[in-house]
């Protein structure tokens, strides 16, 4: 029976907006045909809600805002993150408060006219919602990581130990 090593899990970064001038696109919106929102179209128009997708097909919407994220290095944050952003981006009834672009860099928020800071507070609510769930899944990497390092101090042939030690040190000691 061939023993399976287990490896240690990288902690996820919590999701942040992108708070430059740069970072922040804010735009009358003229459609689902507008160039500008063409990497959320798919977001748009599926998983949606039917009065949502009414709204935003016949031009109901007059305002857009495009907000950049912060930008993990981490793949599995990035995957992590769409599954997390897509869990809160919808309402009790369906809509969708915001929009996810296809590589998960980019948030949209349509908005009828003077609406647009009432669906950030929203969208912000929900990032909040996430980044304690992301704390929690962190606690729970964290001490799995050290049950690995624990499992594999106790085999005296482990061919890694000084990684391992130099892991299990980050692992204490790093705050991210």
């Amino acid at each position: 029976m061939v023993a399976v090593e287990h490896d240690y899990k990288n902690i996820i970064s919590h999701i942040d907006i992108d708070r430059t001038l740069d970072g922040i696109n804010h735009f009358a919106f003229n459609g689902i045909k507008d160039s500008q929102v063409q990497d959320f179209k798919n977001d748009i128009e599926s998983g949606n809600d039917s009065i949502e997708l009414h709204l935003v097909k016949s031009n109901a919407y007059k305002e857009a805002l495009i907000l950049r994220l912060k930008k993990s290095d981490a793949v599995y944050s990035g995957e992590s993150w769409k599954e997390l952003l897509k869990e809160e981006q919808k309402t009790f009834g369906g809509s969708k408060i915001f929009y996810i672009d296809s590589g998960c860099t980019k948030l949209l928020i349509l908005a009828l006219p003077d609406e647009i800071k009432t669906k950030v507070n929203m969208l912000v609510t929900r990032l909040n919602k996430i980044n304690e769930k992301i704390s929690r899944l962190n606690s729970k990497i964290r001490k799995d990581n050290l049950d690995v390092y624990t499992a594999k101090a106790k085999n005296k042939e482990a061919t890694d130990k000084e990684k391992d030690e130099i892991i299990n040190f980050i692992n204490q000691n790093l705050k991210v």
